[in-house]
């Protein structure tokens, strides 16, 4: 969504917000999905966020979570109501942006990592000395985004099976504990796929398509709201509330 529309879809949200007056998160666990955050804005790229932005608006949406009584809550298989936070792909920011204004709101928050990008050598995600740092984060989990990002939906059974088993090895191996958590690369998923990812032991999966996770039989689909470059303080707000639902892909 380039800069024009989001804009325009922001008028529409605070028209759908005032109108309808929503509370997601009163309902079910409202999963927030970041990838990455950086010192200034990176032209292009909607998943990397400003330092700015990003930081104002988790403090916003503490501040209206704690007027609502609303909890922040660990990502998990089992819902409730609340607000979770999440990180697709693993980039260092996370450990060195991220963390710390999460740590000042006492706000724990969930890391999917890709193995590849781990291994790449590339400063711009978390080396393997940086994703173990963040793994003894307080308040931080660790989760699994496959071994090379592949889009897990075309890949045969044999490549499917490999690439969940070693994402899984490789992480455990590396932080020391059990993982039991995804997030399908691309968001890309079928019943073959959320099939898999149970069978190797993932009880939590975690999908691209916007939501609520108000259901147990979502553990394999769980449903997150995209934060983008664009977004602000007041739009992060509106999209926790679920303004922006019927506007999102």
């Amino acid at each position: 969504m380039n800069r024009g529309k989001f804009v325009l879809a922001s008028c529409i949200a605070r028209l759908n917000g005032t109108v309808r007056r929503f509370d997601e998160p009163a309902r079910g666990t409202r999963v927030l999905m970041y990838h990455d955050v950086s010192h200034e804005s990176i032209p292009g790229d909607i998943y990397s966020m400003p330092f700015q932005a990003f930081s104002s608006g988790v403090s916003q949406v503490a501040a209206w979570a704690a007027e609502r009584h609303h909890n922040f809550l660990p990502f998990s298989a089992v819902p409730k109501p609340g607000i979770a936070l999440t990180f697709d792909d693993g980039y260092s920011s996370t450990l060195h942006l991220a963390a710390p204004v999460f740590a000042a709101h006492k706000i724990p928050f969930h890391v999917f990592v890709t193995k590849s990008y781990v291994e790449s050598g590339n400063p711009r995600y978390l080396s393997r000395a940086e994703l173990v740092e963040l793994a003894a984060f307080p308040g931080a989990s660790i989760g699994l985004h496959g071994a090379s990002h592949a889009k897990l939906s075309s890949l045969d059974d044999s490549s499917l099976h490999r690439e969940l088993a070693e994402s899984r090895d490789w992480l455990e191996q590396l932080i020391g504990r059990s993982v039991d958590s995804l997030s399908y690369p691309h968001g890309d998923f079928d019943v073959r796929v959320s099939s898999a990812a149970r069978a190797s032991g993932v009880i939590a999966a975690a999908c691209s398509t916007v939501g609520t996770f108000t259901d147990a039989s979502q553990a394999l689909s769980i449903p997150r709201v995209d934060l983008w470059s664009h977004d602000s303080k007041t739009s992060t707000v509106a999209k926790t509330r679920g303004d922006w639902d019927a506007l999102l892909p």
